[in-house]
Formats: C-alpha cells, sequence, structure tokens
C-alpha cells in the first residue's frame, strides 16, 4: 500500500514539474514522461500515454547518434535527480 502510494505521489509530481518545466527552461517533455513511466506501473492509462509521448519525441529526436547520446545522458540524469527529490520529499 505505501509502495503503491509512493509511486502515484512521486508520478504526479514528477508530471506537475514535467508541465512546470514545459514554460521554464527545462526538459519538460523529458520530466513528464518519466513521471508517465513511474504511473504507467500503476495505471494503464498512463502507460498509453507514455508510449504515445515516446512516438512522438521520435519524429523530434536527434539523428545523430552522439546528440542521442547527450539527450539520453540528460533524460537520465533529469529521472534520477527526479526520483532522489521525491524519496526525499517522502521521507
Amino acid at each position: 500500500m505505501l509502495r503503491r502510494a509512493a509511486i502515484v505521489v512521486g508520478g504526479f509530481t514528477l508530471l506537475a514539474v514535467g508541465l512546470a518545466l514545459l514554460v521554464l527552461p527545462g526538459p519538460g517533455m523529458v520530466v513528464i514522461v518519466a513521471g508517465l513511466g513511474l504511473l504507467s506501473l500503476e495505471f494503464e492509462w498512463a502507460r498509453r500515454l507514455r508510449v504515445y509521448a515516446l512516438r512522438r519525441a521520435e519524429r523530434v529526436a536527434p539523428q545523430r547518434r552522439s546528440h542521442r547520446i547527450a539527450v539520453g545522458v540528460a533524460a537520465v540524469l533529469t529521472m534520477a535527480a527526479g526520483l532522489v527529490a521525491g524519496a526525499l520529499w517522502i521521507y
């Protein structure tokens, strides 16, 4: 029960931060996809929305390998920071 609550709270927190980052400087879409990824552990609608967002992102993703690696590293670092922030917020 506590695990599910932590997943839901963390996922919606990441979604809220991602939405704020759409108008503020920062990787908003990456954080939104991370939030949807967390929520997709519990909700089917979040999984479908995450798949849709990732397919749309493929259309605008950089084609050069070095740029894709940089975007991937930025995404992983953002997700890690979000998880740490969520864990600190919960505890």
